[in-house]
């Protein structure tokens, strides 16, 4: 019998350090070997964690969406759109990579959401582990977007506006009460001076401080040079911090 997929998803201020965290996420969870089959969604339309992971994509489901949406209008079955979306997959040595990317067409596009979700739940069910990165914001969650995940983790940096950015997330995951079992946050570019403020911070919000991801000098010259964080050190200590973040979160039941 297949075990229940896990779901992790990232959320936060723009300029967090967020997509650099669920980078590093990936990287550990690939150097513990703690599941097999993984899928990374970048929902964020800047599309950086392609940068950040050394993924070079060659389309987007927003891009796929649009091809179909007129077709799908029409009253044409979704196979199409099915058929584009796993073309849109990234294979890698050790995860898929799939990037959500902008739609451009104008209008409703009511029929192919639905058609979409269907397929997006589908293949998620494929896999022991999905990792999303979520575009800076809240609009995800009015559309209700990765409410399925099981882990929700907010990065905020040594910034109030971060902290403002996340009691607004909070705010808005219980009044449209989204099925979290598990919210969290993390803290990045963190000085140990700082660490207790962030987390009575958190405690205001009710929410756990999962750890620290400590301002990094080789994470810092590998984004610069555009590099992907799979060169980054196995002794590295952000990497070592977030090994250990992974472990408390899958260990625990979905």
């Amino acid at each position: 019998m297949k075990k229940q997929t896990r779901i992790i998803s990232f959320s936060g201020k723009g300029g967090t350090g967020k997509t650099t965290t669920a980078s590093l996420f990936v990287k550990a969870v690939k150097s513990l070997g703690l599941c097999d089959q993984i899928l990374v969604i970048d929902a964020d339309p800047d599309a950086n964690l392609a940068t950040t992971l050394n993924v070079k994509y060659e389309t987007t489901i927003g891009e796929a969406v649009d091809k179909r949406k007129k077709t799908l209008d029409e009253g044409v079955a979704g196979e199409k759109l099915r058929a584009d979306f796993y073309d849109a997959v990234y294979h890698g040595d050790y995860f898929d990579f799939v990037v959500m990317g902008r739609r451009k067409g104008a209008g409703c596009y009511c029929t192919i959401n639905s058609v979409l979700n269907n397929i997006f739940s589908e293949t998620m069910n494929m896999y022991d582990l999905v990792i999303i990165d979520f575009d800076a914001g809240l609009e995800h969650f009015s559309r209700g977007t990765g409410s399925n995940s099981d882990t929700l983790i907010i990065v905020c940096d040594q910034s109030k506006l971060s902290f403002e950015t996340a009691e607004r997330i909070t705010d808005m995951v219980d009044e449209l009460n989204l099925p979290y079992s598990n919210k969290c946050m993390i803290g990045c570019r963190y000085d140990e001076k700082n660490k207790l403020i962030m987390e009575e911070l958190a405690g205001r919000l009710g929410v756990d401080v999962l750890g620290f991801v400590g301002y990094d000098q080789e994470i810092a010259s590998l984004n610069l040079a555009g590099k992907g964080l799979d060169a980054i050190s196995d002794d590295n200590a952000a990497l070592d911090a977030v090994k250990e973040m992974v472990k408390k979160i899958l260990s625990e039941p979905a």
